[in-house]
């Protein structure tokens, strides 16, 4: 998708008079230029879309992140620089140190008057939330620190303080977890020495602890930096290494306690909370990563139109961490096929009950048909399937501040394969099985968006 958008889509059903607000949506839209393609579903240039509800109508708009990397290959009219998967053209020197750039395409995180959106190289980028346009790169943590921050950050709904934790590879691994307040002032830095180097997306956080899993996927940095392999193409997954768990203070009071965990791979977290001085911390979790690195993962061969490898599903897991005794126990809570995890924003770092993903009734596959409700107490899952030919995004939680109980909305990007146009499904999160009660339809396809962010219109 190259073209940039901004008009009125088409309403079918009924929108939810309390709606009101922006949902922000990040991705990778580009993935091919001067007729070179990319090879990896991460390798894409991040586009931002926005949809805006107000007055019983609902505005779209997508806009390109102008990064650096962005500008330049639009100059040249032609993919100039190494990504996370597909290596720069002309061999051997282009492709010699690190020189991946940031494509912005991951996350969006909107805070007051800018939207953040991170890829997990280097700092994040912001844009104007009313216009869209790109800002720059943004800085966040200590002044002194240059470190790629991951895609996922943290924000506890008790404080409003916003939790980043960035990585800086080397002959050791280290971490820099950075915490801002709600203004933005910096409250805290630490910088905390990694056991082991290790590739991870996202992460746990509670009232006073961050959680790391350092699951046994490892980079080769001198495969990659000699620019005989991309930063993907390095990496091997060692099972027989088991999970390292690092739990931080997030004071920085006391030193990271290590615990051992079953080998899991773990694209995202779900939540996590405190319960005496026991962590409970929720996620999907794969028993290997096929999907994502290897010749044939699926992430690979869909963009040349095929399946690819996907051999275990994303279940839905428990860690349950005795800080007294110092060990962890995993639980499977539904071994049914989910990913893109979501909970109210107003549990977040506390407990909670109900987690919203995306799911397959297809058994294992990238593309999810459906959305499921799981109530992490009780164990009871609500599902809604949409079909054959029809794929659901991350379903993204909009509370409805005037019910009692954790009540709200589901809004899901998809894409209906039998017209080829994407859709916005909503769907009443406390009455799934129903299916969308609207769907906003959009005039054309877009690309697969990862992740998104809903800001009320009272934030605005």
């Amino acid at each position: 998708m190259t073209q940039e958008h901004d008009y009125y889509p088409e309403v079918q059903g009924h929108l939810p008079a309390a709606l009101q607000g922006s949902l922000y949506r990040n991705g990778p839209g580009r993935f091919e230029l001067g007729g070179v393609r990319k090879t990896h579903l991460l390798d894409g240039d991040g586009m931002i879309q926005a949809f805006d509800f107000s007055g019983g109508r609902v505005r779209y708009r997508n806009r390109f992140v102008r990064t650096p990397k962005f500008l330049q290959e639009e100059q040249a009219g032609r993919f100039t620089l190494p990504t996370w998967t597909t290596r720069a053209p002309g061999g051997l020197w282009p492709n010699m140190g690190n020189k991946i750039k940031s494509q912005a395409g991951v996350t969006v995180v909107a805070r007051p008057n800018c939207l953040y959106a991170f890829d997990e190289v280097d700092l994040p980028y912001g844009l104007d939330p009313a216009t869209l346009e790109t800002l720059g790169e943004q800085p966040v943590g200590a002044a002194n620190v240059r470190a790629s921050y991951k895609a996922h950050t943290k924000t506890d709904a008790r404080t409003g303080d916003w939790l980043l934790l960035g990585v800086e590879f080397g002959r050791r691994m280290t971490l820099h977890l950075a915490e801002h307040a709600p203004d933005g002032a910096l409250l805290r830095s630490q910088r905390v020495a990694a056991p082991r180097s290790a590739y991870f997306h996202d992460w746990f956080a509670t009232e006073r602890y961050v959680i790391v899993s350092l699951q046994p996927l490892q980079p080769s940095l001198p495969l990659f930096l000699a620019g005989l392999k991309s930063f993907t193409d390095s990496m091997r997954w060692r099972p027989e290494l088991g999970n390292l768990l690092m739990i931080i203070d997030r004071s920085g009071a006391q030193k990271p306690l290590l615990l051992p965990a079953p080998a899991c791979f773990m694209w995202h977290a779900l939540n996590a909370y405190e319960q005496g001085n026991t962590i409970v911390a929720d996620f999907v979790g794969y028993d290997t990563p096929d999907h994502f690195v290897g010749a044939q993962a699926a992430f690979r061969t869909l963009l040349q139109g095929r399946q690819g490898l996907q051999s275990s599903v994303g279940s839905v897991r428990r860690y349950v961490i005795d800080l007294s005794q110092k060990r962890v126990l995993e639980e499977v809570i539904s071994a049914q096929s989910h990913e893109f995890p979501m909970i109210s924003s107003a549990a977040a770092l506390a407990r909670h009950r109900y987690g919203y993903f995306t799911t397959t009734f297809e058994g294992t596959t990238v593309f999810h048909d459906g959305l499921a409700r799981i109530d992490v107490d009780s164990g009871r899952r609500d599902t809604f399937g949409m079909g054959a030919g029809v794929h659901l995004g991350e379903a993204v939680f909009v509370a409805d501040e005037t019910a009692s109980e954790e009540q709200g909305w589901l809004l899901s990007l998809g894409l209906d394969g039998t017209t080829n146009r994407s859709f916005l499904g909503v769907f009443a999160a406390h009455r799934l099985a129903d299916g969308p009660v609207a769907r906003i339809q959009l005039q054309h396809p877009t690309p697969l968006s990862f992740h998104g962010w809903w800001r009320a219109a009272t934030a605005n």
